[in-house]
């Protein structure tokens, strides 16, 4: 069961998440998007590959208590996760959140409303694969929705400052251009996610060093102040693409009365992310290790004898996802990334119900029940891969991009993983209806409903940060999820009102 574990934290590290950074690249959408869809569905192929299992082999019915419990364990244990093992504190936006959440509680809400006769009709099926199709034509559309609705917000809200103001109202400030700062960051592809040098930032820190060097703006730093404003509004305009080239551009500007300074400006990269507009200073062996994640999988053979060792061990894993997988990082296999999106979900399905068979014989041979085992290992065991992907993607300064995810990856379990199957056991038997289980049913999305507001409420207390305080949070709301469970579970809380 461990050793699924660590195959899956290989497939998911070497292919999985390299195959999504080149997917936003080339379909230049946000971060928070990406985690929403591609990310979320790729995490959720071992639930759709358990629902084809159930319904055209082992014939089991689909409860809901399986679905609420994997749904839970992806919005609390996963996000917790990602708040504890993150490099830095990471700031999250309330969009994304607020996008997702809105359209989990619609497609939740139709669910349960099919759910009620105990049978799902082949129509139901369609609904719900519709709501999906909706919510992706939505993500096409995030980033005009998201400005108009930010829009709407803050249109009593002050839009700009002025430096000049700031300045103290200096007779001698210069043009319009050098007295208005904007206060709005510039995003990086639109949607959350701030783009690594937004221009207020850079524009504050050549302000904040003139200021230092003449706190009165009344010396000889006047005319150089105008001059290295307008150079970091000029740059700040650069493409992302022109921005990540590498080495710092120099620039010599002519100063009136002063000798020739040169100005260096160094372009973003990747290991300092910038969430909403705030630097996440890294240390040199983060960055470092972040060098070493952009490094292609080596199958040469190591030097020392505990990494040969360890070369021996996890051989099996690697040798055939090197084979079948191209590797994305390097830049002649970016072209093939398709196949390897594809591929290594396929491999992530395999290696999910390795892990979850195992884990069910590991719960049969210590004892554990049947309903326990299926709130508990199965409902984890299911959502380890949006486990290990979320956290990567927290690691690498994406907070939003794992909360997504998680929320996402519950979206497309309710409106692909369960009525894809169902859709095509329809077509198979002349459009009969799938049978399925409502036991429990209330007080389940009660359940559900109360942990989502303890979500929200949890990371509005944090301040929408995501830090050690929100993942230990999330734990707690975790643990207290399965107590009342297995309580009901076992008939020592009953449920007030049975459907």
């Amino acid at each position: 069961m461990i050793y699924m574990f660590i195959a899956l934290a290989i497939v998911c590290d070497e292919f999985f998440v390299p195959s999504l950074t080149v997917i936003t690249e080339k379909l230049d959408i946000s971060d928070d998007v990406a985690g929403a869809t591609f990310m979320a569905a790729g995490g959720s192929a071992p639930e759709l590959f358990t629902s084809l299992i159930g319904v055209f082999i082992a014939h089991s019915n689909v409860g809901i208590g399986t679905i609420v419990g994997s749904a839970v364990f992806n919005i609390l244990f996963v996000i917790g996760m990602c708040a504890i093992f993150s490099r830095e504190i990471l700031n999250l936006t309330w969009w994304p959140l607020f996008r997702d959440v809105t359209f989990y509680i619609i497609d939740l809400l139709l669910l349960i409303t099919f759910f009620l006769d105990n049978s799902i009709k082949w129509w139901e099926s369609l609904i719900l694969l519709s709501a999906y199709f909706c919510y992706v034509t939505f993500m096409k559309f995030n980033v005009q929705v998201e400005e108009w609705v930010k829009k709407m917000l803050s249109r009593n809200k002050v839009e700009k400052v002025t430096a000049a103001e700031s300045e103290g109202k200096s007779p001698n400030a210069g043009n319009k251009d050098d007295q208005t700062l904007t206060t709005k960051p510039r995003l990086q592809r639109g949607g959350s996610s701030a783009s690594l040098h937004n221009s207020l930032m850079r524009n504050s820190i050549f302000q904040l060093m003139i200021h230092t060097l003449d706190p009165l703006a009344e010396g000889k730093f006047r005319e150089r102040a105008s001059i290295l404003h307008k150079i970091a509004k000029k740059k700040c305009q650069v493409e992302d693409s022109e921005r990540r080239n590498g080495a710092a551009n120099h620039e010599k500007i002519e100063l009136p009365n002063a000798a020739k300074v040169e100005v260096a400006i160094t372009p973003p990269t990747d290991s300092g992310p910038v969430q909403n507009g705030n630097v996440a200073h890294n240390t040199e062996a983060e960055d470092l290790e972040e060098d070493d994640d952009d490094q292609p999988l080596s199958l040469a053979w190591p030097e020392t004898s505990r990494k040969q060792i360890t070369y021996l061990i996890f051989l099996p894993i690697v040798f055939p996802l090197w084979v079948t997988l191209p590797d994305v990082r390097k830049p002649s296999s970016r072209k093939f990334f398709p196949v390897t999106f594809f591929g290594s979900i396929s491999w992530i399905a395999i290696f999910s119900y390795l892990m979850v068979w195992w884990a069910h014989q590991v719960g049969e041979t210590i004892g554990i029940s049947e309903e326990i085992m299926g709130l508990t290992i199965l409902a984890a065991g299911t959502s380890i891969p949006d486990l290990i992907t979320s956290v990567i993607v927290a690691r690498k300064g994406l907070g939003d991009m794992a909360v997504s995810s998680s929320v996402g990856s519950n979206i497309f379990d309710i409106t692909v993983g369960l009525p894809f199957p169902w859709l095509i056991y329809a077509i198979i038997n002349k459009f009969a209806p799938v049978t399925v289980s409502s036991n429990g049913l209330f007080c389940a999305i009660v359940l559900l409903f109360i942990m989502l507001i303890f979500v929200i409420l949890s990371i509005a207390f944090c301040k929408w940060r995501m830090n050690k305080i929100l993942g230990l949070l999330m734990f707690a709301l975790y643990f207290v999820f399965l107590i009342i469970s297995v309580l009901l579970e076992d008939k020592v809380i009953l449920c007030p009102i049975s459907i």
